[in-house]
């Protein structure tokens, strides 16, 4: 109570947030990258880093509300005190008992195994995606040898750098369609085609994210290979910078032109658990985000918001693990009013005659969503509404195309018929000489000769008046 009289409420709400930040700085969700050669310029200038995450505590989320930081501004806990973006807490620390080590085959370094293996199928549903969980066994019926793939150079002998690489089809990520990666030295792909530094943020496929250094290894590289219904990732021979007493991690990405996504585990020296997470964020999974732009005091400000996460669980993965994650339909994937309503797909699709799209709000086309006012338009008496629409158009079109034949057909007749009472008239002299008769006439004084000449063969048309 002493305290609380000699302190103001003010001063404990600012001492508040400098000790979260502190904690926040502990561990953190973004790292830097840097790209190959000179990164593409983004749609707008990022004058603050704002990544609104998930909840702290939150599972794979079941619908808007749930775990996901809401739009708007961010909130304050005093008049001068600037926004501050929501960020993963640190992981608390583990009590489970140690896990045993035993040497690795090729000497020097130490393996890990998980104290409880997986020994079945384990199937998961995360909203966007359902996941299967493989045991070792199967590693050899999904693992594919990268013979003849190429090795980028930069890549692999480098330490948190990424490059874009082009894909021969569209792969669907979340519903959009996309034709690039972005492979990241640190074991994952960046998805998004707004490149930025902040790449472990959100919106990555992460076999396996970790601060990997492809400098450590004289074996270490990054292979990829383009099978044109098949995209593959592989870290070959790599080594954690600050854990490299370990044998190398080798694991494949797999991107199929269906959606389906695939991780397969084929050297892990150390228990997922085991590795550090205090220079650089250790994740399995995947997870997507959409973006604001906005101008705050005359400057361009985007804001991303992350909407989902598929959290695998790291206790389930060991040496020789697949995990396979299979995409579900979703809204944005729907062309048309009708299918947009009455398709069951588990999200809550509606059709917005504004932007002419099918989406439950929440993808990378949320600001045009928005902006457009589908948040409050959209819906299923919408299409009811589009569908009148269409059909009065479709009438007034029909009415148009009969009035236009109507007034031909009537000034045809009239001309005829003003001809017809004006013989002499222009119009009378042109009907009488082109009458049926006369070109029945003229038509039997024609004569039509053909002539063979050294040019080759000569036809002429010639009437006995003209003769």
């Amino acid at each position: 109570m002493a305290l609380m009289k000699l302190v103001s409420p003010h001063t404990l709400v600012y001492l508040s947030i400098f000790l979260c930040i502190l904690v926040d700085l502990g561990y953190s969700e973004d790292v830097p990258y840097t790209f190959e050669g000179e990164s593409p310029e983004p749609i707008v200038i990022i004058d603050d880093h704002n990544i609104y995450k998930r909840a702290v505590g939150t599972n794979d989320t079941n619908n808007i509300n749930n775990g996901v930081t809401t739009e708007g501004p961010p909130t304050t806990a005093g008049p001068n005190v600037p926004p501050v973006p929501t960020t993963a807490a640190p992981a608390p620390p583990t009590t489970a008992a140690p896990v045993p080590t035993t040497k690795a085959p090729s000497g020097g370094g130490v393996t890990t195994e998980p104290t409880t293996p997986l020994t079945t199928i384990k199937i998961d549903d995360h909203k966007y995606y359902h996941s299967q969980i493989l045991p070792p066994e199967y590693v050899e019926d999904h693992w594919v040898e990268q013979k003849d793939a190429v090795k980028h150079k930069t890549l692999s002998d480098n330490y948190r750098v990424a490059v874009s690489v082009q894909m021969s089809f569209k792969f669907r990520f979340y519903g959009h369609e996309i034709n690039s990666v972005t492979i990241a030295t640190g074991g994952f792909l960046y998805m998004s085609p707004f490149l930025h530094k902040w790449l472990t943020a959100t919106q990555y496929i992460a076999p396996l994210m970790g601060n990997f250094d492809t400098n450590l290894g004289n074996t270490s590289e990054i292979l990829y290979k383009d099978y044109k219904d098949m995209f593959i990732v592989e870290w070959s021979d790599i080594y954690l910078q600050d854990q490299n007493h370990t044998n190398p991690f080798v694991f494949q990405t797999q991107l199929y032109d269906n959606g389906t996504i695939k991780f397969i585990y084929k050297k892990l020296p150390l228990a997922i658990a085991e590795i550090n997470r205090s220079s650089h964020p250790v994740k399995i999974g995947l997870s997507d985000a959409y973006y604001i732009d906005s101008s705050v005091n005359g400057k361009n400000r985007r804001t991303i918001y992350e909407y989902h996460r598929v959290e695998v669980d790291t206790s389930l993965v060991r040496e020789g693990t697949v995990i396979i994650l299979h995409p579900k339909k979703t809204c944005n994937l729907l062309t048309d009013c009708d299918t947009c309503v009455t398709d069951k797909l588990g999200f809550d699709c509606k059709w917005c005659g504004e932007i002419q799209r099918c989406s439950d709000g929440v993808d990378w086309n949320r600001q045009s969503w928005r902006d457009k006012g589908c948040t409050t338009k959209a819906g299923n008496a919408n299409c009811d509404l589009l569908n009148n629409k269409n059909k009065d158009l479709s009438l007034g079109i029909v009415i148009a195309v009969i009035v236009l034949l109507l007034i031909l057909i009537g000034s045809i007749g009239g001309w005829v018929f003003y001809a017809y009472r004006n013989p002499t008239s222009s119009s009378g002299m042109w009907l009488m000489e082109h009458r049926p008769s006369q070109m029945k006439q003229k038509m039997a004084k024609m004569k039509f000769w053909k002539k063979t000449t050294s040019t080759g063969e000569k036809y002429e048309i010639r009437s006995e008046a003209e003769a």
